[in-house]
C-alpha cells in the first residue's frame, strides 16, 4: 500500500510542475486564467446577493404583519373597555387569529422546530389560543388585560429576533461582496504588474529595438528573455537579426565584386566605344589592332589576346598574327598546331567575321589558366565583332565611293542626253537642210531663216550647258537642295530684278540626285520665264509635303499668261514639261489673282512611291 502511495506522489508532483510551466510559458493562459477568476468572483457575488435577497424577501413582511398583530390587540382591548359588541369582538378575534396565520408569518416559521424565531411565534400562539381568546369568550376583561401585556410584550421580541435575522444576512452579503471585491483588486493588482512586467517593459524594448534596426543599427538585439510567446518573440527577432546581418554581409562583399567586375566591364565597354568612334573616322591598320588589343589587355587583368587574320580567303596559306605591344608574326596555318603561345587547354576561340565572311578568329586565354567567365566571354565577342566591323569597313567604304562616282555619272549622262543631246540633235538636222537648201540654190530669205533657227539653236543649246553647269555646281558643291534653291533665287533675283520669298520647310526623308536635279532645272527655267517675260516684281517660291505628294509652286505677280499656254512653241516650257515626266508628275500653268502666273507641279516621290506608280 505504502508502494503504490510512493509512486502516485511523484506522478502528481511532475503532473503539478507541467501545469505550472504550461502556466508561466504561457500569456494568453494567464491572461485567460486571471479573467475567469475575476469573472467567478463577479458571479459569486451576484449569485449570493440575488440568494440572500430571495431568502430575506419575506422578512420584511412578516415584521410588518408582527406590527400590524400588535395594532390589532391594541384595537381590541380598547373595543373591550369601550363594551363593543360582542359581534364586533368576535370579528376583531377572528381578523387577530388571520393575522396569525398569514402566509408572510407561515414562510417565516418554516425553520428548524429550535429556531428562536419558531419559538417566540409558538409562544405568541399559545398565549392566544390559551389565554387571550378563553377571556374574550368569557368577558373577562381583567384575565384579558392581564394577559395583554406579555403577549405584546413576546411580539416585540419575535420581530426583533426577525430583524436580527434579516441584519444578519445582510452582513453575509457585504462580507462575500467585501471578499469578492478584495479578491478581484488583488487579481487585477496582480494582473496589471505581470501586464507590465511580461507584456509592456518586453513590447517596448522590442519596439526600440526594432526601430534601431530600421535605421541601420544591424548589431542591435533584444535582451528579454523568457519562455512566454514574447520571449519567442524577441529570439525569433534576434536569429532574423542574425541573418539579415550575415546576408548583409555577403551582400557587401557581393556587390563590391560585381562593382569591380561593372567597373572592369565599363572600362572595356568606354574602350571599345572609343575605338568604334576612331575606326568610323579613320580605317583600321595593323597599329590600331595592336593598341586596341594591348588597352583591352589591360582592362582585364591576366587576360592574352592574339589575332590571327587571313583576309577574305579562308584557304589562304599566309596568316598575320597580332599579339599587341607591336608584336605581329607572318606564319601560316601549320604553325597553328605547334604555336607556343596559345596552347592552353583553356583557351577561347571567336570567329572574326563580317557580313557572314570570315576573316579570321581572336584566341584568348588567361595567364593563370582560370577560364573566362560568361560577362568577360561576351566583352571578348563585343571585340571580335568590332574588329570584324573595323577590316570590312575600309572596303565597304571604298564600294560606296564607287557607287557614287556611278550614280554621279549616271545622272551627268541622263541631264546632257535629255538636255543638250537634244538641242545638238536638232542643230545637226538643220545645218543638213541649210546644206541641202543651198544645193537647190533656194533664195536667200529662205537660208536667212534656217540660219536664224540654227542661231537660236545654238543659244538654247548654250544657256542649257550653262544651267546644266551651275545645277551641277550647286548639287556637288553643298548635296544640299534648300541650298541650292536658295542661291537659286538670289541669283535670279538679282537677274530679274524683283523679290523671290522662299519657302521650303524641312522634309522628313530625302530626295534622290536625279529629283533634286530635275526639281531645281524646274525652278530655274520657271524663275528664268519669269527674268524674260513676266514683268513681276515679287515672285513665291514654295516646296511643300501634301499627303503621299510633293507640291513645287513658283507664283509671280507679273503681267500672266496671254491665252492657252501651247508648251510646244515655248522652249523652256518644254524643259519643264519634260522633267516633269521624268519625276512621274503633272504640272499646270495657272493665273494668279489679281495678276500673274502660278506653275504647280505634283508628283510622288520615290521614298513615298509604293511598288506601283502613284496615281495623279
Amino acid at each position: 500500500m505504502r508502494k503504490g502511495i510512493h509512486s502516485v506522489f511523484p506522478e502528481t508532483l511532475w503532473g503539478y510542475t507541467k501545469m505550472f510551466q504550461w502556466l508561466s510559458n504561457s500569456l494568453p493562459v494567464r491572461a485567460g486564467i486571471a479573467v475567469i477568476l475575476i469573472a467567478v468572483l463577479a458571479l459569486s457575488s451576484a449569485l449570493s446577493a440575488g440568494l440572500i435577497a430571495w431568502i430575506s424577501e419575506d422578512d420584511a413582511a412578516a415584521i410588518n404583519t408582527a406590527g400590524s398583530l400588535r395594532m390589532a390587540t391594541y384595537r381590541l382591548t380598547w373595543k373591550l373597555q369601550a363594551n363593543a359588541p360582542a359581534s364586533e369582538l368576535q370579528q376583531l378575534a377572528e381578523d387577530m387569529q388571520t393575522r396569525l396565520n398569514s402566509p408572510a408569518l407561515q414562510k417565516v416559521l418554516q425553520g428548524k422546530p429550535n429556531d428562536p424565531i419558531v419559538s417566540a411565534f409558538s409562544g405568541i400562539s399559545q398565549q392566544w389560543q390559551q389565554t387571550l381568546v378563553p377571556a374574550l369568550n368569557s368577558g373577562n376583561r381583567e384575565r384579558f388585560f392581564a394577559g395583554v401585556d406579555p403577549f405584546v410584550s413576546q411580539l416585540n421580541h419575535a420581530v426583533m429576533l426577525i430583524q436580527q435575522q434579516s441584519e444578519q444576512r445582510q452582513g453575509w452579503q457585504q462580507t462575500i461582496q467585501g471578499a469578492a471585491l478584495m479578491l478581484t483588486i488583488i487579481i487585477l493588482v496582480i494582473g496589471m504588474f505581470e501586464l507590465n512586467l511580461s507584456v509592456l517593459t518586453p513590447l517596448k524594448e522590442i519596439g526600440q529595438i526594432t526601430e534601431r534596426f530600421r535605421n541601420g543599427d544591424l548589431n542591435a538585439r533584444v535582451s528579454y528573455q523568457s519562455a512566454d510567446e514574447l520571449g519567442q518573440m524577441a529570439e525569433s527577432f534576434n536569429s532574423m537579426a542574425d541573418t539579415i546581418q550575415e546576408a548583409h554581409r555577403t551582400l557587401e562583399s557581393r556587390v563590391e565584386e560585381k562593382t569591380h567586375r561593372l567597373a572592369q566591364s565599363n572600362a572595356a565597354l568606354e574602350l571599345l566605344y572609343r575605338t568604334s568612334a576612331q575606326i568610323a573616322a579613320h580605317p583600321a591598320n595593323a597599329e590600331q589592332l595592336d593598341s586596341l588589343i594591348e588597352q583591352f589587355q589591360a582592362e582585364l587583368p591576366g587576360l592574352r589576346l592574339t589575332l590571327c587574320l587571313h583576309g577574305t580567303s579562308p584557304t589562304g596559306s599566309h596568316l598575320i598574327a597580332l599579339h599587341g605591344m607591336d608584336e605581329r608574326e607572318i606564319c601560316s596555318r601549320m604553325d597553328c598546331g605547334t604555336c607556343e603561345r596559345h596552347n592552353s587547354p583553356k583557351m577561347e576561340k571567336i570567329d572574326v567575321s563580317s557580313q557572314g565572311v570570315s576573316l579570321g578568329e581572336l584566341k584568348a586565354h588567361y595567364v593563370d589558366g582560370h577560364p573566362a567567365a560568361s560577362w568577360e566571354l561576351e566583352l571578348i565577342e563585343a571585340l571580335a565583332n568590332l574588329i570584324g566591323a573595323s577590316l570590312s569597313l575600309e572596303k565597304q567604304r571604298e564600294q560606296d565611293h564607287r557607287l557614287l562616282l556611278l550614280d554621279e555619272r549616271n545622272t551627268i549622262a541622263r541631264e546632257l542626253h535629255d538636255s543638250l543631246a537634244q538641242a545638238l540633235s536638232y542643230m545637226k538636222l538643220q545645218v543638213s537642210r541649210m546644206h541641202t537648201l543651198i544645193q537647190r540654190g533656194e533664195s536667200p530669205d529662205l537660208l536667212l531663216s534656217v540660219s536664224d533657227e540654227l542661231r537660236e539653236g545654238l543659244n538654247n543649246a548654250y544657256r542649257q550647258l550653262r544651267e546644266l553647269l551651275t545645277t551641277f555646281r550647286l548639287q556637288l558643291k553643298d548635296g544640299n537642295l534648300d541650298k541650292a534653291l536658295d542661291d537659286t533665287a538670289r541669283e535670279f533675283a538679282g537677274k530679274g530684278n524683283f523679290r523671290v520669298l522662299l519657302s521650303v520647310p524641312p522634309l522628313p526623308f530625302g530626295l534622290t540626285a536625279p529629283e533634286q536635279i530635275d526639281l531645281l532645272q524646274i525652278t530655274r527655267e520657271a524663275l528664268s520665264n519669269c527674268t524674260r517675260h513676266s514683268q513681276a516684281e515679287q515672285v513665291w517660291v514654295g516646296l511643300v509635303q501634301q499627303q503621299q505628294e510633293l507640291v513645287l509652286s513658283i507664283e509671280d505677280d507679273g503681267v500672266g499668261l496671254s491665252g492657252d499656254v501651247d508648251t510646244r512653241q515655248h522652249h523652256g516650257l518644254a524643259i519643264i514639261q519634260e522633267r516633269t515626266r521624268n519625276l512621274g508628275g503633272t504640272v499646270h500653268w495657272l493665273p494668279r489673282l489679281p495678276h500673274g502666273t502660278r506653275v504647280e507641279l505634283r508628283f510622288c516621290p520615290e521614298f513615298l512611291r509604293p511598288t506601283t506608280e502613284c496615281t495623279e
